[in-house]
């Protein structure tokens, strides 16, 4: 009679994984296989996954995957005996230390345990504790020196006179180099670098662009004229801006503010790091080069318009100030920096920002409280309602294969394809044009994401981009009404065909 060895009872764990770069050393592929091993060599079934692509691990912020895995333990909405992670980096590289060690205890707390797979921790508890907290400190401070060495080589970079971010603005264009400082293209706006090894640098833009920025100049310095009469006549002689629309007063006011023109660039005014808020840098610390290109503007020409500039407020005391302020809230019933940049023969936005600490502040010693259109939230909520609808209708329509829905967002089907439906709020801008945001969930890791853009009431798709994972879209994206040919090509009017793959039976999608 053969003896029956009874198998011992596998333990119950979920895994998580995270990747802040594209490093293969740390892929969410090799991550899993190495804890799957790990998994099978201690009798463990892992039973869930959770993982966040491209997320820096110095905060839970953004981490939407660790998050939910630490309410989905606290809310008992999965039963675990413990949580497997690659390394303690991997579970995060926290400024704090004892922010790790917290969420740690506090999954400790509810009987589930943590493990580092790739650590070898010893299994005294004592020692454990020590050493755990030294890796701990260790990734912190990994996070803190990595951001040490990446601010490092951006100013080697902007030394080298390598551009690092920021809108150049008109009249200037960013032009890609490869690493032998050869030309490859001029750069859109929205557009990115693809390869690291590749630069950025400024360049002038058309001639066109470049003879308009010296007349701004010349009609300010010389003719006497301020923004708002500058902008006048450039909109009366026929001048459009970058994007075919008028000439404003901020906008002349960001040209003659822009030392770039002059061929210089400064890095570094402001700064934030390991998620931090911005901070406004001391001069001292700012990083100043010269472009490849030749001037547009004298550096001589440039301190004439900031003298006049710096002057104009300069003459103004608080008090007189405020009262301008006052002023503007009784001709136009409310105040914002694009209304105060607007207003002529007073400081810009910013002049009254460094007066008083904020435009805020500022706001509130003449007792104004700035109003917020919320209407947004009620198109947003009926687009939440109409996006249910939808992914109700698909639920019920495509009966011939089997479909599951995970949080009202992701969709499989047939344990294969899954995709997500974004429904695209319509926002129209100040230039009357329109424009959808559309903000890519990542974290979802869907095959598809099919966007719907709104039309201008926001009540109905007026079309459809169909967009798969294998391109490289950003995470976030702005539609305009006229896209370049890249989007087109995803493009639908309807998404009948899509769907048509995915059901033989007649549906009709709002």
């Amino acid at each position: 009679m053969e003896n029956k060895i009874e198998q011992k009872q596998k333990v119950k764990v979920a895994q998580y994984l995270r990747m802040s770069t594209n490093l293969q050393e740390f892929s969410l592929d090799n991550q899993a296989q190495f804890i799957k091993k790990y998994a099978d060599d201690n009798n463990m079934e892992i039973l869930h996954t959770y993982d966040d692509a491209g997320k820096s691990g110095v905060s839970t912020s953004g981490r939407h995957d660790f998050n939910k895995l630490i309410n989905d333990i606290l809310t008992k909405e999965i039963n675990i005996d413990a949580v497997l992670v690659y390394d303690v980096s991997r579970f995060g590289r926290f400024k704090d230390p004892q922010e790790g060690i917290y969420y740690k205890y506090l999954l400790k707390m509810n009987k589930v345990d943590v493990i580092y797979c790739a650590e070898n921790l010893p299994a005294n508890s004592d020692t454990e504790t020590f050493i755990l907290s030294s890796l701990m400190y260790a990734a912190g401070a990994f996070s803190k020196n990595l951001s040490i060495k990446v601010f490092a080589g951006h100013v080697n970079l902007v030394k080298r006179g390598y551009y690092q971010g920021g809108v150049p603005g008109y009249g200037l264009k960013r032009k890609l180099l490869d690493n032998n400082n050869k030309a490859k293209m001029i750069l859109n706006n929205g557009e990115r670098k693809s390869l690291q090894t590749d630069r950025i640098v400024l360049v002038p833009g058309s001639k066109k662009e470049t003879d308009l920025v010296k007349k701004i100049f010349n009609m300010f310095i010389f003719e006497g004229l301020n923004e708002y009469l500058i902008a006048s006549k450039l909109n009366q002689e026929g001048y459009k801006y970058s994007d075919k629309s008028d000439w404003t007063r901020s906008r002349i006011h960001s040209v003659l503010i822009n030392n770039r023109y002059t061929g210089k660039y400064t890095y570094n005014r402001t700064s934030q790091k390991l998620k931090t808020k911005r901070v406004q840098n001391p001069e001292e610390d700012w990083v100043e080069y010269n472009s490849f290109f030749k001037p547009i503007i004298s550096e001589e020409k440039f301190r004439l318009a900031k003298e006049i500039i710096d002057n104009r407020s300069i003459k103004m005391s608080n008090e007189e100030i405020l009262e301008f302020l006052k002023k503007i809230l009784s001709t136009h019933g409310k105040i914002s920096g694009f209304i105060i940049d607007e207003e002529d023969n007073g400081p810009s936005s910013s002049v009254v920002a460094s007066r008083f600490g904020g435009l805020l502040p500022a706001y509130k010693l003449i007792n104004y409280t700035p109003e917020r259109d919320y209407r947004y939230l009620e198109i947003n909520s009926s687009l939440r309602i109409k996006h249910d609808h939808i992914i109700n209708k698909i639920h019920q329509e495509i009966n011939n294969s089997e479909i599951s829905i995970l949080d009202n967002k992701l969709i499989t089907i047939n344990n294969s394809l899954t995709f997500t439906i974004i429904l695209s709020r319509c926002r129209k801008m100040g230039t009357g044009k329109y424009r959808w945001i559309v903000r890519l969930d990542r974290g979802l890791n869907p095959e598809v994401s099919v966007i719907a853009r709104m039309n201008s009431l926001n009540t109905e798709p007026v079309d459809y981009y169909i967009l798969p994972s294998l391109e490289s879209f950003e995470n976030e994206l702005s539609l305009k009404e006229n896209n370049n040919l890249l989007f087109e090509m995803y493009r639908f009017d309807n998404i009948r065909t899509f769907f048509d793959m995915l059901s033989t039976t007649e549906m009709e999608v709002a």
